[in-house]
């Protein structure tokens, strides 16, 4: 994940620096100091203090940057942030479902298991693209 400034980070936890100052402070929230002693905060730490971050709009960010580079990487962003809805519904109409009866032969399970091999490879080819 991508390394933050204190600035962009309170921008996107929707906190006041001093609060992530003072978390920091505690331990609760890592952080590495560069070289010219500023911190930084991996986007990953923050949700896993803050929960889901606020997507700003493009350019709104502290560093002024509305390349097409970087709007292309935010509707990537909000694309796999749709995947990821999808999918978590998915499993959990798999969970919901009752277990496999047992079949002779395992036919059952190498009918799954050659389904599971199908979805890995249509995943994969998701991934190169």
């Amino acid at each position: 994940m991508a390394s933050i400034t204190v600035n962009e980070a309170a921008e996107l936890v929707g906190r006041s620096r001093r609060t992530l100052y003072r978390d920091m402070k505690r331990g609760n929230l890592s952080f590495t100091t560069r070289r010219d002693g500023h911190r930084q905060i991996d986007t990953s730490e923050l949700e896993r203090c803050y929960g889901a971050l606020k997507m700003p709009e493009p350019g709104t960010l502290s560093r002024a940057s509305s390349t097409a580079s970087d709007d292309v990487l935010i509707a990537e962003i909000r694309a796999l942030r749709e995947e990821l809805v999808g999918l978590r519904e998915e499993v959990a109409k798999m969970r919901r479902l009752p277990a496999p009866e047992a079949a002779q032969d395992g036919q059952v399970f190498a009918l799954m298991d050659n389904k599971l091999a199908a979805e890995m490879a249509a995943l994969r080819a998701k991934r190169e693209w």
